[in-house]
């Protein structure tokens, strides 16, 4: 009797299936080693220049309270008075728990928010999926980024949509360690959450030229450095997820594995046994004769 197809197969697929998990821990590592230093080495400057941003923002505001105290018809700068909210996921599987944790994060903010004031984008197609599955609206902006190998200039169309608002919050995972990734709700547009805002002392600046260049340099150029830093940042929670997560999987297959085996060589062991029985019972009956 050969050993049972079903057996076989089961141990085949679970030994494909560590191969695959390892080449993508492997390939998740190379990423982690290539990105890690120069994304962690950029996060202090990165906080660095959104608290010059919200300095800036804030000075902006207090000058036009100020020029509308002399002239009431004045008007801010041509800005939707609307919140944007970006939703970063990936267009791949296999990163582990990050992505469900971001929904289940911008899920919650999204039941609480009023979506007449306010646009969503989402990146990437797990979090198209997500949400076409979901009992939210449907009324978003979608847009697809490479999982890995972006640039500034890929970014141009997302940013190029997320500018013209006044206020704007990302949410996407942020790499503290191998072990630990953590949803993130951030705002890129020169705010801080209201928390924080209160125990800001409010500070006197001067600027030159003017600040009103000051500004639109930041909500430019230094808006689209701030938000560069926030896809790297997402990309390197999303393998190091996937590390984790591949970590767990090969342990489960291995475990699975050495069940199949103790089946296979039971299975053998027993196959064996029936084989010297019917030769011992071949030998009797030919002494018998």
């Amino acid at each position: 009797m050969k050993l049972p197809r079903k057996l076989r197969e089961d141990i085949d697929v679970n030994q494909n299936l560590k191969m695959l998990t390892q080449a993508y821990q492997e390939h998740a590592i190379e990423q982690i080693n290539f990105a890690r230093y120069s994304v962690i080495s950029s996060r202090e400057f990165a906080e660095e220049l959104e608290e010059i941003f919200f300095n800036v923002k804030t000075s902006y505001k207090s000058f036009l309270e100020a020029l509308k105290k002399k002239n009431k018809h004045l008007l801010q700068a041509n800005k939707k008075d609307k919140e944007v909210i970006v939703l970063v996921t990936s267009n791949n599987k296999f990163y582990g728990d990050i992505i469900a944790k971001l929904w289940h994060a911008f899920y919650q903010r999204i039941k609480k928010t009023d979506l007449t004031k306010t646009d969503l984008i989402i990146v990437g197609r797990q979090g198209r999926n997500f949400i076409e599955q979901s009992d939210l609206p449907k009324d978003y902006r979608y847009l697809e980024i490479p999982d890995t190998n972006f640039t500034l200039e890929t970014l141009k169309p997302l940013i190029a949509l997320i500018l013209p608002y006044e206020r704007v919050t990302v949410f996407y995972g942020k790499f503290n360690n191998i072990i630990s990734q953590e949803p993130i709700e951030a705002s890129l547009a020169g705010d801080f959450p209201e928390d924080r805002k209160t125990t800001e002392e409010k500070k006197s600046f001067l600027f030159e030229p003017s600040i009103e260049h000051i500004l639109t340099f930041f909500e430019t150029q230094i808006f689209s450095l701030l938000f560069d830093q926030t896809m790297h940042e997402a990309r390197l929670a999303r393998f190091a997820s996937r590390i984790k997560a591949m970590e767990i999987a090969q342990t489960n297959l291995q475990d699975q594995l050495r069940k199949l085996m103790q089946r296979e060589r039971k299975f053998r062991s027993i196959e064996s046994n029936r084989k010297q029985q019917q030769m011992f019972a071949g030998r009797r009956l030919w002494n018998k004769t």
